[in-house]
């Protein structure tokens, strides 16, 4: 009895967490441009990484510190020392050096570059994983339609229907949904037809198809559980040489077993996956701390570039990473940076859009934007439109309250 309520349980918050069932897809339906990118990645920079010691270098100027400009594939365009593998691909990417908000706070913010909004006690708008998992066009798959690493974003006013399915351990994403140990296929194949058959019963005493979209979601959650890609697999031993590349070797290893987690699930039609890469309020010692970090994150978003370029997905896979905000170009009395939120970098690629640019440039000391300033809800149009969502409309969540999910932003017209 025990088993039966465990697998119960486990089977219905999978189904939950997993995606939506036919009721959802066709009560929420609604029109959407010709997609582009079919899924994105977005590396999340915790904690507001330093964008003059990453993707727009000041060397040679007080603000600059000791970090040395390198030059990358774009001619004129130099990227910090720190991030040289990066820089030579430049000509896979789309740099925005002058992204810029109100908030200096790590959680208004956070919050902020998720949603487009700012923090309202009132009403949680729908992180961007959500937005995509309601928007994007649905399809057949067992797989959830956000995933998330590390984190857990706020589906807010969408509902829990579309927030991200939480993995806590990249080389075991789904540990509850393993059977109890001793418990036979034989008896989930029996258990899941005597349930669907009282879920047909019901749908025909009470004259509702929720019965039906329960059946549905139940087989759904069963198949995900013997989707391949959510069995344990540990990239260390299982794809040795590709791992180092990722830069398994550097620090703990955990930047590479997510983005090679990230790529087999969108792989397996996963629309939106999400990595929580912390570590970059670095206020004291900026220096030492943005090398370690950039050497792992050099060689995993690199890796992963070139990993979906050699397996033919990068023309549909969109590939973001950037932070909360960014640091100050002074440098204070700790050798760190602080919150800065004036002007601050994030990097593109693949889906579709025009790589091989830079939007934008800052001052030579870093502490105004010069030219070209993009607005947080106009980076958001961006990567809504390179997957197909039209954000000129206005959508509507369950309740039915208006939703314009960029708060007004519009595309950069240059990508």
């Amino acid at each position: 009895m025990r088993h039966r309520r465990d697998w119960m349980k486990t089977v219905g918050l999978a189904g939950v967490s997993c995606a939506t069932s036919s009721f959802w897809s066709s009560l929420l339906a609604a029109p959407m441009a010709a997609a582009k990118a079919k899924s994105c990645i977005l590396i999340f920079l915790e904690g507001g990484p330093s964008q003059i010691d990453t993707f727009d270098p000041k060397p040679g100027t007080p603000t600059g510190g000791p970090v040395e400009g390198i030059e990358t594939k774009l001619p004129g365009v130099k990227f910090a020392q720190y991030v040289p593998k990066l820089a030579g691909m430049a000509d896979k990417l789309a740099v925005i050096r002058t992204l810029h908000s109100n908030e200096g706070d790590h959680e208004r913010a956070t919050n902020l570059l998720h949603t487009g909004y700012a923090p309202n006690p009132r009403l949680q708008y729908p992180a961007l994983g959500a937005s995509v998992a309601r928007y994007q066009t649905a399809t057949d798959v067992d797989v959830p339609a956000f995933i998330s690493i590390g984190n857990s974003p706020s589906p807010g006013i969408l509902g829990p229907q579309f927030g991200p399915f939480v993995v806590g351990d990249v080389n075991n994403p789904a540990p509850s949904l393993a059977l109890p140990e001793g418990f036979a296929e034989s008896r989930i194949t029996r258990r899941l037809a005597a349930l669907e058959s009282f879920n047909q019963k019901f749908g025909e005493a009470f004259q509702s198809p929720l019965g039906t979209d329960l059946s549905q979601l139940t087989q759904r959650a069963n198949r995900m559980r013997k989707s391949p890609v959510f069995q344990p697999h540990d990239p260390a031993g299982e794809e040795a040489e590709l791992f180092e590349k990722y830069g398994g070797g550097v620090n703990d290893g955990f930047l590479a077993r997510a983005c090679i987690a990230a790529r087999r699930f969108v792989e397996a039609g996963v629309k939106f996956v999400e990595i929580q890469y912390g570590g970059w309020d670095t206020h004291d010692d900026n220096f030492n701390q943005v090398q370690n970090l950039s050497n792992s994150l050099d060689a995993a978003l690199s890796t992963l570039i070139a990993d979906l370029a050699d397996r033919g997905r990068l023309h549909d896979t969109l590939i973001a990473c950037f932070g909360e905000f960014g640091r100050t170009p002074k440098i204070n009395g700790g050798n760190g940076r602080d919150h800065f939120p004036d002007a601050f970098s994030a990097v593109l690629a693949g889906g579709g859009i025009k790589a091989g640019q830079v939007i934008g440039s800052t001052s030579d000391d870093g502490m105004e934007i010069k030219d070209r300033p993009v607005s947080v809800q106009d980076f958001h149009a961006t990567l809504f439109s390179a997957m197909g969502i039209d954000v000129a409309k206005d959508y509507f969540a369950p309740d039915g309250r208006l939703l314009r999910i960029t708060n007004g932003g519009k595309p950069i017209a240059e990508l």
